[in-house]
């Protein structure tokens, strides 16, 4: 337990996907307090409040408590992790990148109901575990970012691509790292010399054995169409006039929707095709408003489990980018075809970790670190040489770099 006059916290240094019991003590009885959680990374910043209501004793528990009014409801103990929102400063439709994934550092700060400020305490979360290794791949055409556990192996290999999006994302893939796994970040366009449009990628690229589909449309189509040996697949006619406007946010899902009622077996995906011991997991956002998650994944989990293949699919509440737990919520992101932005990130993540373990067995066990010790905030430049020292260290690893990054 990490404590200041105030404020409390059981582990200030964690994962990001960890959570943490925030308490706050030695108020005034029945008195009103406002926390507010802000988090400056190097894209600008985000924040969350919340107004508390001390009990008898002066005492508030974030896990107890619910908030009588701030930027979540009911009582939660990552609630002001949950619940935080782009601030002005922060490019309008701008996505929050982790590449490479350097801690990020939350400020929670005290405030009475008159605006007095009390205290301030700075919460560590990490994306990738402490002692893993990251080297960054440059072969024939290929990049991508290893990440590695400590320990010979052999470990459980995961590739991490990312969407339409294109260039190359590490948050995820070393969230999935730090759980023991040997991930390969991966990226196929829009990155160095790589294709620029998905179109020109060919699917020989990739050959997997389990796969997590987060949100995906179920054919080929002139808005997302890809190559095999280097022809063109075959698209389905796509009705992109289908889309609305709510709350000026273009809304495309029925657009995505629009291609079953025009599949043939000429044009259709190949599903008999996809090795028999390939297991896929969709996960499906129910308000998914970009691709119409759940009409593409029902469509897929049928033709899949016709042509014999194990299959499994998971529903949840939110929209359509699911990320691993706590990421800063993005409520509008400028992409190609992109709306909504929703969480049920605990579980679909923890789902997630469970059917690689399934059928890909046991990853590495992690050795943990020191939790318990003060959080000092680094500055925005400090931030940035650590990042430009960790892609250095990728790139020509030094056992002696190695060790003194793990101390950052």
């Amino acid at each position: 337990m990490t404590s200041f006059n105030h404020l409390r916290i059981d582990k200030p240094d964690t994962m990001q996907n960890e959570k943490v019991h925030i308490t706050v003590e030695g108020l005034e009885p029945n008195a009103l307090y406002r926390l507010v959680m802000s988090l400056e990374h190097l894209y600008g910043k985000h924040k969350a409040f919340a107004v508390f209501k001390a009990d008898d004793s002066g005492h508030i528990d974030v896990k107890r408590d619910a908030p009588l009014r701030g930027t979540y409801a009911g009582a939660d103990p990552m609630g002001l992790f949950l619940s935080q929102r782009a601030t002005p400063d922060f490019p309008y439709g701008g996505y929050l990148r982790c590449t490479p994934p350097i801690p990020f550092y939350y400020d929670l700060e005290l405030y009475d109901l008159a605006g007095n400020h009390i205290e301030t305490m700075t919460i560590k979360k990490h994306w990738m575990h402490p002692q893993l290794k990251r080297t960054e791949i440059k072969s024939h055409g290929f990049y991508g970012t290893e990440f590695r556990p400590p320990g010979d192996g052999p470990y459980p290999c995961v590739v991490d691509i990312s969407g339409t999006g294109g260039g190359l994302h590490e948050h995820k893939g070393s969230m999935l790292a730090s759980e023991g796994f040997v991930v390969l970040c991966v990226a196929f366009f829009q990155f160095k010399d790589l294709p620029n449009k998905l179109e020109d990628v060919d699917i020989t690229y990739f050959q997997f054995k389990a796969i997590v589909s987060i949100n995906g449309p179920h054919s080929q189509s002139h808005y997302m169409s890809i190559k095999e040996n280097g022809e063109q697949m075959t698209q389905v006619p796509f009705d992109d006039s289908r889309h609305y406007f709510l709350n000026s946010i273009m809304i495309t899902g029925p657009c995505f929707a629009s291609p079953t009622e025009n599949l043939t077996p000429e044009n259709e995906i190949p599903w008999e095709r996809i090795p028999k011991d390939a297991k896929v997991r969709l996960v499906t956002s129910v308000d998914d408003l970009v691709c119409c998650s759940v009409h593409t994944n029902n469509y897929r989990l049928k033709r899949l489990r016709e042509t014999g293949h194990h299959v499994e699919i998971e529903y949840c509440n939110g929209g359509h980018i699911m990320e691993p737990p706590y990421f800063p919520h993005h409520e509008l992101v400028y992409a190609k075809f992109q709306a909504l932005h929703g969480k049920s990130q605990e579980v679909t993540w923890a789902h997630t970790i469970e059917f690689f373990i399934r059928n890909l067995g046991e990853p590495a066990h992690m050795p943990d670190w020191d939790r318990l010790t003060r959080i000092v905030k680094p500055t925005i430049e400090e931030q940035k040489k650590f990042a430009k020292q960790i892609e250095a260290q990728s790139q020509q690893p030094q056992p002696q770099q190695q060790q003194q990054l793990s101390k950052i």
